[in-house]
């Protein structure tokens, strides 16, 4: 690491120098100076904690790339810990392809499984690249780009690949207008097939990511979410 003192402005407040990691407490207070795996453990929750990502920093690399690595091993080494970093700031291992929902705004919430609208007017941009009829049934109905939300993963056979993991998970703010709309029937139906959309103002569609994650807690609450 670079002789010089990096301050990021997180929460909770981590500051790091060549010799060692000292800590400062949302209270103002200086803790001693650490070293070895101790200071490792800062480093780690510092790093973690940088909302531009755990990387994003040169002097950050270096503590990182030692983590994924012993976490990566057939037999994982123990996550560090971060002894002065006081109650409720830390760090947990998961096994998640996805974010929590409250992290991308406060009122954001998961959507429930099933068919997904957007309103005309959310979606208005994407609508762009509709044909001149779908454009109007779209904006005489008030909603288009619906998708089915999986909410989380499911497996499926590719006759090429095995079994492979595929999901989607979106997240919605605001209460839903539900819509019945005819939708094609498969092989072994007949008769008119119908399906339930819910309509949101705010919706946002996740993408899937590694399911290896780890939680950053700042004050016993989930600050961010980091995927690797």
């Amino acid at each position: 690491m670079s002789k010089r003192r990096i301050v990021l402005s997180i929460i909770t407040g981590l500051a790091v120098s060549t010799t060692a990691v000292a800590l400062t407490l949302p209270n103002g207070e200086e803790v001693e100076e650490l070293t070895g795996n101790a200071r490792w453990g800062c480093e780690v929750l510092l790093c973690l904690s940088n909302p531009n990502g755990p990387r994003a920093v040169a002097e950050c690399r270096p503590p990182i790339d030692k983590l994924f690595k012993c976490l990566s091993k057939r037999h994982p080494c123990k996550f560090p810990k971060c002894p002065q970093a006081g109650a409720g700031n830390e760090a947990k291992q998961l096994s998640d392809h996805y974010d929590p929902c409250f992290l991308y705004g406060e009122g954001y919430e998961e959507a429930p499984k099933g068919y997904l609208g957007e309103t005309y007017v959310q979606a208005k941009a994407s609508n762009a690249n509709l044909s001149k009829y779908a454009k109007r049934r779209a904006e005489r109905r008030g909603y288009s780009n619906v998708q089915y939300n999986h909410n989380g993963t499911y497996k499926y056979y590719s006759e090429d690949y095995g079994w492979e993991t595929a999901g989607s998970k979106a997240c919605v703010r605001g209460k839903p207008k539900k819509y019945r709309e005819r939708t094609p029937c498969s092989s072994d139906e007949s008769g008119d097939c119908y399906r339930t959309v819910y309509v949101y103002d705010d919706i946002i569609w996740q993408e899937m990511q590694s399911s290896r994650a780890i939680d950053v807690y700042i004050d016993g609450k989930i600050f961010r979410r980091v995927h690797w």
